[in-house]
């Protein structure tokens, strides 16, 4: 407060500074003897010419200008004309001698703030006073003026470049206003174009729903937040989150104020957050369910195997053993299906050519397939992907017989590669897809397609829409769990009666050269006897599993070391020195990776064989691990002794088995 004061009484014992211009030196001493006379402190500069004025004013700033209403060679008017020319705002009065009333007022209307007779100069403190007041007022009227236009403008811009849509209707649905992210939420380029659609009937792809809300807001003045659908102009279809009030206008019909957020995109991810998550969760829960299953299988297999070989002598019993194991095989292929969905497989990855593994499958898939069916293959240039084969070929047959099923009368079949890469804007409604370069596997068909209901559920292990018994509803599932094993995922694009279109994406080896073409490789040769007589150490927490597996050894001619969990292996190798350590991944206590870290301590060039239903931990062990393999559950004890004698003979062809 003390400060304004202060400035206050500054400016008022500051003097006014007064430019006159006046060629009568009396008149001019009589005019300024009336100011000072009326009390006025004033700081006078007196010029009698043109040239005398300009050089005054371009000088100095003068709080008010007096001037003569005629001079030798010049005039008022023309001092005023040089005062407004260079924006000087100094009030501007004319002290005159004889002026007509008409001449008067075109003066005042050119800007002139007063005329003041010379005859009555004691009226000219009062008119330079009410002058400097109106200027004032005029600069505080200017200042608020350009307040409000910079508000005016801030609003303006804030509201055109907010990412909401905002927009005014009338009661009548008519759009009157509406900022560019509105207009770009629609699909209309202008305000104009806009202004063709009706908020009521054009706009909401349910009208019922227009009805409710429009009809809340009227009734209640506000609808804090609903979610709808939108059409756009051009056909689009967008989701959005709606606010609306009822604003009444003094003097004018009311209107409807609306703000509208698309969240299209956020609805998209989130669907695809819940999809994923739900298959996280099945497949959590189909790995744990195949893992216990492994074991119980494992063991089936090898009792039956047993069994046979004893009651060889007896045809009939041993006839029972052979269809026992063929049923335990079913069982062991579709415990390896819901690995495969769940992700819990063994991956032998290299670098491998998706135009390779088609061309290696084209004659299988022309007898599967059917003569009704044409198949077509476009192969497109790629780079490599890291994968395994096997599993691949797995998605590819499975989506091709899928795609067959769909086809009863006969149809197309086209198999496309390509390379695309996928940027930051396409990932946003994926999320778990990293952005970079995928070779992608396309299988398409002219097939019955699919509802949306369908296409929602068709990874869902078990779930098939063919006839009972036709199928087991593992294909689409065990394709999904490859791919995404992988790194990859799987879109699918399929209407009712318009055929459908699967695209498989893997991730791409950049900068990688794609390797040659070549058929596949002979399968390697079986060893001629299975018998051995070396120590093997077996540590396996499944009862039945662990029995199974000694005595198939032991009648093969092994010495077999076993124990329940890693501790128990390490202990019995205390006073051992096997040839072989057998490991199950997952033990209680401790489990196969500790177990062969300890082991490799004692007995650095000990063979180790893990085993496991699962393959997160054993993959990152066998390939971290030297001269270690991987034998995937439910395995035979066939297959289980002719790993061994190849491991046992030093056939490293392959690490993993």
């Amino acid at each position: 407060m003390k400060a304004i004061d202060l400035k206050k009484s500054e400016e008022a014992i500051s003097p006014l500074r007064v430019l006159l211009l006046e060629e009568s030196v009396s008149d001019s001493q009589n005019i300024l003897e009336e100011l000072r006379t009326a009390g006025m402190a004033i700081e006078s500069t007196v010029v009698g010419n043109r040239g005398e004025f300009i050089d005054a004013i371009m000088s100095q700033e003068f709080g008010v200008v007096l001037s003569a209403h005629r001079l030798t060679d010049w005039n008022g008017l023309g001092a005023l004309g040089e005062l407004q020319k260079i924006g000087k705002a100094a009030p501007f009065l004319v002290v005159n001698g004889e002026m007509g009333r008409q001449e008067t007022a075109e003066w005042l209307q050119m800007g002139v703030s007063d005329c003041v007779p010379k005859n009555q100069l004691a009226r000219l403190p009062m008119a330079v006073k009410r002058a400097l007041e109106e200027q004032k007022l005029r600069e505080a009227n200017e200042e608020a003026r350009r307040a409000l236009e910079e508000s005016e403008a801030r609003n303006r811009e804030l509201i055109e470049s907010s990412v909401y849509g905002i927009f005014r209707i009338g009661l009548d649905g008519a759009f009157l206003r509406a900022n560019r992210a509105l207009r770009e939420t629609l699909a209309c380029d202008s305000l104009e174009i806009l202004q063709t659609l009706n908020f009521c009937r054009d706009v909401f792809r349910y009208p019922e729903h227009c009805g409710k809300v429009m009809t809340q807001c009227r009734k209640e003045g506000l609808v804090p937040s609903t979610e709808t659908e939108w059409r756009r102009k051009d056909g689009g279809l967008v989701a959005i989150k709606l606010h609306l009030r009822r604003l009444i206008v003094p003097g004018g019909p009311d209107q409807i104020e609306g703000i509208a957020e698309d969240v299209t995109e956020l609805r998209s991810l989130e669907h695809q957050l819940l999809q994923a998550q739900k298959f996280e969760t099945i497949g959590q829960l189909a790995g744990g369910v195949a893992h216990d299953f492994n074991n119980v299988v494992g063991a089936i297999l090898g009792w039956a195997e047993l069994g046979y070989e004893e009651s060889v002598a007896f045809p009939k019993i041993a006839e029972r053993f052979v269809r026992i194991r063929e049923q335990a095989d079913r069982a062991a292929s579709l415990t390896r299906e819901l690995l495969a969905f769940a992700r819990c497989q063994e991956l032998q990855a290299r670098p491998v050519d998706l135009n390779t593994i088609i061309h290696n499958l084209k004659n299988f898939l022309d007898k599967v397939i059917g003569s009704d069916i044409e198949i077509q293959i476009i192969p497109g240039a790629l780079q490599p992907i890291q994968a395994d084969p096997v599993q691949i070929e797995q998605v590819l047959m499975n989506l091709c017989l899928n795609a067959r099923d769909a086809m009863p009368d006969g149809g197309r079949l086209t198999i496309e590669t390509d390379i695309e890469e996928l940027d930051e804007s396409f990932c946003r409604y994926y999320p778990y897809v990293t952005p970079g370069w995928y070779a992608v596997l396309s299988v398409c068909d002219t097939g019955i397609g699919m509802s949306p209901e369908i296409r929602e559920r068709i990874f869902e292990p078990f779930f098939t829409t063919k006839e009972p018994g036709s199928g087991s509803g593992m294909g689409l599932a065990t394709a999904y769990g490859i791919a995404k094993q992988h790194g990859g995922f799987i879109h699918v694009y399929s209407e009712p009666w318009q055929g459908s279109l699967f695209r498989v994406y893997l991730p791409a080896i950049e900068g990688v050269p794609a390797p040659q073409a070549k058929m596949k490789a002979a399968e390697p040769s079986w060893c001629a006897s299975l018998d051995g007589t070396e120590t093997i150490l077996l540590a396996e927490d499944h009862d039945s599993v662990r029995e199974m597996v000694r005595q198939w050894l032991v009648n093969l001619g092994y010495r077999v070391l076993c124990a329940a969990n890693g501790e128990e292996a390490l202990q019995l190798c205390e006073q051992e020195n096997p040839a072989l350590a057998i490991l199950d991944v997952v033990m209680p206590r401790m489990g196969g990776t500790v177990t062969a870290t300890e082991l490799r301590r004692r007995l650095a060039s000990l063979p180790i064989l893990f085993t496991s239903g699962y393959s997160e931990a054993t993959g990152v062990t066998a390939s971290q691990l030297p001269n270690s393999y991987y034998l995937q559950k439910p395995y035979s004890p066939t297959s289980l002794a002719r790993v061994i004698r190849k491991i046992l003979e030093g056939d490293e062809q392959e690490e993993t088995v």
